[in-house]
Order: C-alpha cells, then structure tokens, then sequence
C-alpha cells in the first residue's frame, strides 16, 4: 500500500435595460444580517444618487444583475446596519417584486430619524452655523427632528466621527439647529439586565472620543446592571450602576438569564468561579448530572460562541463550559500522530487557550488516547506526557496522521501558491510590466503561452515542424500544444501520457513568434492551476487571479501481492480547504489503470474516492483516499497516476500479482 508523508506545498418605478436572470442559492440570504427598517437605525426610504444596479439575492459574486435603477427614492424593507460607514446590501419595495441593491454611502441620501436623545446639556443655533453663537440650550431630553444637512451621516477621510447638523423642533423657540458628533446622533433604550463583563473600560458620558477622551476605569470578572443603551450609527454604550453612579460602556456584556435545567454530563466538569475561563478553577465535578439555575453565552460574533451555565448543587456552586471541559464524543480511530513541529503547545481542555502546566513537547511520535471533532470541525488529540494528560492540535504543514488499521497508508499534502494578479485595460489587453501577457476574445480572457511558462516554471520550445510546441517542468510532467489544435498531448518524463480533448483551441498570438493564447479553461486543464476571473468589480480593475496547488508527494509503496482478487489502496490527504470567491480549481485525481488487454470484463481504469474526514486548523482539510480495483488470477500490469486537471504529479507502473482463484 501507500507509504510515507509529503509535504507540500483555497420600489423602483424607472427601470434601465435588464441584464441576466439572476440565480442563486438560498443560503446567501442568511449570511446577510439585516434588520427590518424602523426610520431610526434602518432608514424607511433610500434615495439613490446614481444608477443602481439590483439583485435577487445579496451576492454580487454569485449573481449576475437583474437591472438597475435610475436615481429615484424607494421604500426599504430590511438591510444590513453598516449603511452610513462601508459598503451595505438593502431590500427594497419594487414594482415588480423586492430586490436588493448593494451601496456605498456616497450614492445615498437617507433623511434623518424622526426623534434623537440629546445626552447633555447642548447649544441651539437658529441657523447651521455657529457664527454669532448659540441661542440657547437643551438639558437631556428627546426631540423631534425637522430636518438634517445634506449626507448627514457620512463620515470623512480625516474624521470618522465628524459633528453635522440637525434641526429640531422645540416648543418655545420654534425650529432650531443642534450641531453633533455622529455618535451623538442616537436614541435611548431602556434595559434591566444584569450581564457579566470579563474585562471593560468605562466612561462618565454614552461618546468616546478617542484623540482627547481618558477612560474613567476598568473593570474585571464583574456583575452589573445594565438600565439603558445608547445606539448611534457608529455603534452603542450601555449603562449600568456603580457605587460611584451611572456609567457607560461600549460593549454589551453577557446577559445572565434564569434557566432551570439538568445538564448530562458523562466526562468530569470543571466549575470556573465567574463564566470566564479566566477565572479560578473552584471545583472539578465526576461524571453525571449537573444542575443548572442560569445561563450565558461569550459570543463576539465571529470565532467564539461560549455557552456557560450556572452550576449549584450540594457539593459545590460554580460556572461550566463544554468549551473548557472534556468533551463528550470521543473517539479512538488514531493509531499514531508524528509531530515535525519545533514546538507544540499542551492545552488543558481541547479547543481552548489555557495551557497544561505550560507544557512544550518536541518532534516525536505519539499514541493519543482520544481524538475529538470540534464544533468548527477542527481536530484535537488527547495525550499522555510529563505534565500529565492534555490535548494537542497539529500542524498540518507538517504533522502526520496514522489511523488504526491503516498503517500502509499514504500521506498526501498540498500547499496553495499564487502566480499573481494580472489586470486588462479597456481595450482587453492583459500587461505584465511593458509586456502585452494577453487579451479578452470574445469576453474571455486568453493569456500567451510564453507567459504562463514562466509564471508556472515551464521551460518552452517549439514550434516543431508540425507547428507543435512543448511545456516542461522539473517534475518530470510535460505537454504538447498547437494553434488550431482542440486536442493535447502530456507526457511524463518524456513518454506519451494522455490525450486530452481541450474546452477550445490554442489561438495564434498575431505578433512575435505566434506563441499561442490559452483561455482560462486550458490553464485549468493542462496547468491544473486555478484560476479566477473578475470582470464585473465594483471598485478596481477587472483582473484574472493565477494560483495553483502544488503536491509533494514521494515514498508510495505499492504491493507486490495481494491475498483476494481485489487491490486496496488506502490514504490521507491534507489540502487547503479555502479557495477565493469565484475561483475555478480542477479536481485532484488519483487512477489506476490496468496496462493488459483483458477484453471487456474489467474496467480499464479505476479512480479513488476522497472523502471529508475532519479538518487540522488554517483551513487545511484531512481527507480519507480509497481506491478498490478488481485484479485478474497471476500478474497485473498497473500505472497509478496523481493528476491535477490533466497535469501529472506521480506516476508510476508496478506490478501485483492475485491469488488464482478457488
């Protein structure tokens, strides 16, 4: 079988000239936050300024637009919260259905909310001015607004908090102009909640400004109650009591919530003394039921969702976590892990930050005694070592993994390598510094032969006198095009491999030395790179990006004999699991064929199936590679072969010999 790891290197009324029918997937739709307008922090009317293009669904990537609208003013439904500060998808009424549109503040206006919190004492001025000085003042209160000057919530390049002006109404002097910093524009919510803070920075006022302004304090692992939120378009603060009064802070806490529950445990408990795993460890609980009485969650909205659970019994009064505990769901399919790291850190409980004795272990081989499958799908691996037992994730770099039963398997990594970002003009030519690298045919991008070959460290020649030329590297995989020509030719290490029926022909560059233009399609296939083209960008250049994945693959031990009438092959792959937004990556492929002449009975070929086993962190996947072919009584001739696309990274012919049969 397989042997050794490689290293290696993812409501409109006017309405413009319809493009294309939109399509996409639902599940766009939830990766959009939104909040339903309400006139105050999600406007009820949007004016665009310039024309607009509009959507089906919220993904500019994935979807062509449906249109677009002329400058008008329309009715929203729903949108993303960040409209006044950076680029921001709407939902809107139209006559034909709703529809979303994507802007940037500078092609909005939007009117002011109807009503604003004035949160200390603040000048009135009869005009948006502060020439001649202020009229009078309004105490703390809330007012009704008249009107706003024009891209009133916009920010600037040198003020992310710039003052504007608002009119408002009073009831003695008629309509005036307040003159306010952007999070000064906001209202006041009533709260009664206690929340728990970790760790915050608190201030007398609801405004921070960040140039002038000292914080008052800072608080650590404390309970308070919170009685009122200020919301602003740059964001919020929450008030809370102190013994020194009410104070401000500008992040919303834990919320404690009561909640009675019996929480099943079959792994010991640790009790932290706050929800906070940074706290003291006040109790480690054996396996069985915990009581809960409240609740909480540490969510920063994008990598951590802790949940915490209040802990009261008999024998001790504390906070648990799964996420800093044993976990349930254990397995035991890992015969052996090889860490090559320098360095790996010992943790305490799998998925957390808190070290193990701050515990360091070298390159070693080792026999875990559990693995677990976090929920963001990242592997952990229990050990036994000098500082006791803890988890350990790997390198997936360089770290190698060994399952029970499948000793013989081959190690199989990829690393991503980017050949560069290469932009058109308007005329669709492509330059790499003072040389023309290409050109858009008909719409698609075509980049020269020559080009590509020393993006990708080919060496060219040719054309031969049939007109053929030759791509080669120094792995031993090369290929055969030719103006014209629908159909290439690869080889490895000098012997005719494959012949490939291409998407489009080679076309003849029209100056030089005719070296041919490939489309996109055939840098795929015959360079297995991946390759993505932005043609419709809302903000720079139209671009094609060039990368590949590279495989280091070395020490396949392949049998000589098998004891059935089947061949099994077995492997893990390690490979980058992300790709860039509208890349196009051919698939890895693993065969392998039969070189005798059997006839009919036996597929020729046969091709391993890869499938998603879990990941190793940095986005980089570990995936199970089988590969069962039918084998004739004596000796079978086989060629295995690793492709990317039609590029050849291993090949190699043996033989194996089956059993006759009984």
């Amino acid at each position: 079988m397989w042997k050794k790891a490689v290293m290696l290197m993812l409501t409109g009324a006017v309405l413009q000239i319809a493009l294309h029918a939109s399509s996409g997937n639902a599940y766009e739709y939830a990766d959009t936050p939104t909040e339903p307008a309400d006139g105050y922090f999600i406007p009820k009317k949007l004016t665009f300024l310039e024309s607009m293009p509009f959507y089906a669904i919220p993904n500019t990537l994935k979807n062509e637009p449906e249109g677009s609208f002329t400058p008008q003013t329309v009715d929203v439904i729903e949108a993303e919260v960040n409209w006044s500060t950076s680029g921001n998808w709407w939902k809107i009424h139209t006559d034909f259905g709703d529809r979303w549109v994507k802007t940037a503040p500078w092609q909005i206006e939007v009117p002011p909310p109807p009503t604003i919190r004035l949160m200390a004492e603040t000048p009135l001025y009869a005009r948006a001015s502060e020439a001649g000085g202020p009229t009078a003042a309004l105490s703390p209160q809330e007012v009704k607004v008249v009107d706003a000057e024009k891209s009133w919530f916009r920010q600037t390049e040198s003020d992310y908090n710039p003052k504007r002006w608002i009119k408002i109404n009073t009831t003695w002097l008629g309509d005036q102009w307040v003159h306010l910093h952007l999070d000064e524009i906001g209202n006041l919510q009533q709260l009664d909640r206690t929340v728990y803070y970790p760790s915050i920075y608190y201030n007398r006022i609801p405004h921070w400004r960040y140039i002038t302004d000292q914080k008052e304090g800072l608080l650590t692992q404390i309970y308070v109650h919170q009685t009122a939120r200020f919301r602003s378009l740059l964001g919020s603060a929450y008030q809370f009591d102190t013994e020194q009064g009410p104070k401000w802070a500008f992040a919303s806490g834990m919320p404690i919530q009561a909640d009675q529950q019996i929480l099943k445990r079959t792994k010991p408990s640790v009790l932290f003394a706050f929800p906070d795993e940074n706290s003291k460890m006040v109790a480690e609980l054996p396996a069985g039921n915990l009581n809960v009485v409240e609740t909480t969650v540490n969510n920063d909205g994008y990598m951590r969702y802790d949940e915490w659970y209040h802990i009261r019994n008999d024998q001790a009064d504390g906070w648990f976590s799964p996420s800093y505990a044993e976990p349930e769901g254990t397995m035991e399919d890992t015969e052996s892990i090889t860490l090559h790291s320098s360095s790996t850190g010992i943790l305490r409980f799998p998925n957390s930050y808190i070290p193990l004795n701050n515990g360091q272990i070298g390159p070693q081989t080792l026999h875990p005694l559990a693995a677990w499958t976090a929920p963001n799908g990242t592997r952990w691996f229990k050990i036994d070592s000098f500082v006791g037992q803890g988890w350990i994730s790997l390198n997936p770099y360089l770290d190698d993994i060994v399952l029970k039963g499948r000793e013989d398997d081959a190690q199989i990594r990829s690393k991503m390598l980017y050949q560069g970002v290469f932009s058109h003009n308007d005329a669709g030519i492509f330059t790499f510094g003072p040389e023309t690298v290409g050109n858009l045919l008909n719409g698609e991008p075509y980049l020269r032969a020559d080009f590509l070959a020393k993006q990708y460290q080919y060496e060219l020649t040719g054309p031969d006198t049939n007109g053929w030329w030759t791509l080669a590297n120094n792995t031993g995989y090369a290929f055969q095009i030719k103006s014209g020509e629908k159909s290439a030719k690869t080889f490895w290490n000098g012997s005719l491999a494959n012949n490939v029926n291409l998407a489009a022909a080679p076309v003849a560059a029209t100056e030089g030395k005719l070296v041919p233009l490939l489309s996109l399609s055939e840098v795929q296939q015959l360079f297995g790179a991946t390759t993505a083209y932005y043609d419709k960008v809302a903000f720079g250049d139209k671009h094609v990006v060039l990368s590949s994945r590279e495989y280091d693959i070395s020490g396949f031990s392949l049998p000589a004999t098998t004891a059935g009438s089947e061949l099994h092959l077995t492997g893990l792959l390690y490979e980058h699991s992300v790709s860039d937004p509208g890349s196009i990556a051919p698939e890895m492929s693993i065969l392998v064929k039969s070189r005798d002449n059997y006839g009919s009975d036996l597929a020729n070929e046969h091709v391993a199936k890869v499938n998603h086993l879990y990941d190793l962190g940095y986005n980089f996947g570990v995936y199970d590679v089988t590969l069962d072919a039918p084998l004739h009584p004596g000796i079978n001739h086989l060629t295995i072969e690793v492709k990317a696309g039609e590029r050849i990274v291993y090949k190699k012919d043996w033989n194996v010999t089956a059993p006759a049969a009984k």
